[in-house]
């Protein structure tokens, strides 16, 4: 009988916001403009496709979590799978190949150009703001017995940057290795990826993401309150709520709220998205993930005077993505009898398959940041200021970490109740 070779794809991502950044020279930074990351046209669509394949997986888990009875706060990085699912990818073939292609929104492009566009994200988005700390690293981790091929290894070696290792898989101590990696690449956040290596598994692909930024415009700390946060189902809970005015990008439909807050030079945003009262997060979850609606926040999003009211929160979240990209048509992959990944290794008459996509990912979000900018947030009114809008998220809203200049998404999550994970 053949003997099923199991390939897991680990992802481990991390985003911690709003914490001071001692290590920044802050007078050699303040000139300094956001850089704009140019794509070519099919780049341009690849990100705007793959952003609503991470509002369509962030949906289908939330819509779940509401099923199962959970009012969990949650954290998913699309950026963060979609470089292991590339990595993954140039050692596919056949149908295999065209189903995780399809999901990547790469259809129509060569191998050649799939593998630059991931390379070009991986070298940009870590110097588009000096403010701003993000590292993206990738690593293959494989069973001393695997013989993995050259051509595999160079591939993302070359374009992604991956650290190739080989390990003793039977060893109790490899688990710590891989964990370590892990850890040491996330400022030991994110400490563990996995609890033990399945005497069946020979790989692992990892991604790591670490991501860190101050406010352009800082929240005060002295004007955080104890006030009541709505959750969805039970008492309201006491949050730590922080309040700013200032001229903000900010929509409004009869459905949601939408703002934009800057981190640093303007590179990077985070998008916040509060359901109009009655509303549920999975109802405008729903309308999000249709792409004409994504596309409409960020394209009418315009600048208004606003009074910001949101909670800070700090929590983690793992999820096994397997069922989610299944229903996004990633199916043949996880299929012993389906899977084509020949161009991993020689492994005779075995297979290589997935048996599980792991995502762990943590954020914090508070007032701290830096005051280079803090003027960006002072009146406009003078004599005629405009109505003050409110954003005031004191119930459970959506939030979405963006790179403005090309629109891709890094991290995207909800927050049920912000005294959770404290």
């Amino acid at each position: 009988m053949r003997t099923p070779i199991l390939v897991i794809l680990s992802i481990s991502a991390l985003m911690v916001s709003c914490n001071k950044s001692a290590d920044i020279n802050e007078e050699e930074n303040e000139t300094k403009d956001p850089v704009t990351i140019l794509l070519t046209p099919a780049q341009t669509q690849v990100v705007t496709s793959g952003n609503i394949n991470s509002i369509k997986l962030f949906s289908d888990i939330a819509t779940e979590e509401l099923a199962a009875g959970k009012s969990a706060n949650t954290i998913i990085s699309p950026l963060s799978l979609y470089i292991a699912l590339g990595m993954l990818w140039n050692g596919a073939d056949g149908s295999t190949k065209e189903e995780i292609q399809k999901f990547l929104s790469l259809e129509g492009v060569s191998e050649d150009e799939v593998n630059l566009f991931f390379k070009k994200m991986i070298e940009s988005l870590p110097v588009t703001d000096p403010k701003v700390k993000l590292s993206i690293a990738n690593s293959i981790w494989h069973n001393k017995s695997l013989l993995v091929y050259d051509n595999f290894k160079k591939k993302n070696s070359d374009f992604f940057y991956s650290s190739i290792e080989s390990l003793d898989f039977a060893s109790p101590l490899s688990v710590g290795i891989i964990n370590k990696w892990c850890s040491g690449k996330t400022n030991g956040i994110i400490d563990k990826i996995i609890d033990q290596i399945n005497p069946e598994e020979v790989m692992f692909l990892i991604n790591a993401l670490y991501f860190k930024a101050p406010w352009k415009t800082p929240f005060k700390p002295s004007e955080t309150v104890s006030a009541p946060f709505y959750t969805t189902a039970g008492p309201a809970v006491s949050a730590q709520m922080m309040s700013l005015s200032g001229t903000f990008r900010f929509f409004e439909s009869t459905g949601f709220k939408a703002l934009t807050l800057p981190y640093g030079n303007g590179a990077f945003s985070m998008v916040l998205i509060l359901p109009q009262a009655g509303k549920r997060v999975t109802e405008v979850a729903s309308e999000l993930k249709e792409p004409a609606t994504w596309v409409s926040v960020l394209g009418n999003i315009t600048e208004s005077k606003v009074y910001v009211k949101i909670p800070k929160f700090k929590f983690e979240y793992k999820v096994e993505l397997d069922s989610y990209l299944k229903k996004l048509g990633v199916t043949k992959s996880f299929n012993p009898a389906e899977a084509n990944f020949t161009k991993i290794a020689n492994v005779g008459a075995q297979k290589l398959y997935i048996t599980r996509v792991l995502q762990k990912a943590a954020i914090e979000v508070n007032e701290e940041g830096s005051e280079a900018a803090a003027v960006t947030a002072i009146g406009v009114g003078v004599t005629s200021a405009p109505v003050m809008k409110e954003f005031i998220a004191d119930r459970p809203f959506i939030f979405a970490i963006i790179e403005n200049s090309t629109g891709t998404v890094l991290f995207i999550g909800k927050v049920e109740n912000p005294a959770l994970g404290k």
